[in-house]
């Protein structure tokens, strides 16, 4: 259901309820294992970005309360009919080396209730996902913009593409006259 180096394209994400259950399942359990704080009370949160090595790297944003428990809110993958559509991932982070590669993006007070209902909107505006250009580093950025850290967005792998593609042609223009 997670993010890997063969996932090139996927559907939007279904707007239904009905499945999201295979989501609200993830939340459920990691409630029974006491990774989550109580979802109703409006707590701190401290903000993390954690990124795989390399071009189209999976990006995740890593929430806490506590510096003990740690879980991520991804773009996952889930097929439904024959087709592969994007979905709401959360999972715990328990690899001590993963959390060494954390970056430390802001604190926000909120909900769980609200953080979760916020990864789903915008996964369900999200559109389709491609590695090189729509992709989990762009939902982590809407993501962070939709619980108020905007200021904590990074610049993506495709913006980084875009650069270059300008760059070079700014260099042919120039070496060219």
């Amino acid at each position: 259901m997670s993010s890997s180096a063969a996932d090139i394209f996927a559907e939007p994400m279904i707007d239904t309820d009905h499945f999201l259950h295979v989501y609200n399942e993830q939340l459920v359990e990691l409630q029974k294992n006491g990774m989550l704080p109580r979802l109703d009370a409006k707590l701190k949160y401290k903000v993390y970005s954690i990124r795989g090595r390399g071009f189209g790297a999976h990006k995740s944003i890593v929430l806490t309360t506590d510096d003990e428990h740690f879980v991520t809110v991804e773009l996952g993958f889930i097929e439904i009919h024959g087709k592969k559509h994007i979905y709401p991932v959360t999972k715990s982070l328990r690899d001590e080396y993963a959390r060494d590669k954390m970056e430390f993006l802001g604190e926000i007070e909120a909900t769980g209730h609200d953080l979760i209902c916020k990864a789903v909107e915008v996964m369900k505006q999200f559109g389709s996902y491609f590695k090189f250009y729509n992709n989990c580093q762009n939902f982590c950025n809407m993501y962070l913009e939709a619980i108020g850290l905007k200021g904590a967005q990074t610049v993506t792998d495709g913006d980084k593409a875009a650069i270059a593609g300008i760059i070079v042609v700014i260099l042919l223009y120039l070496f060219t006259r």
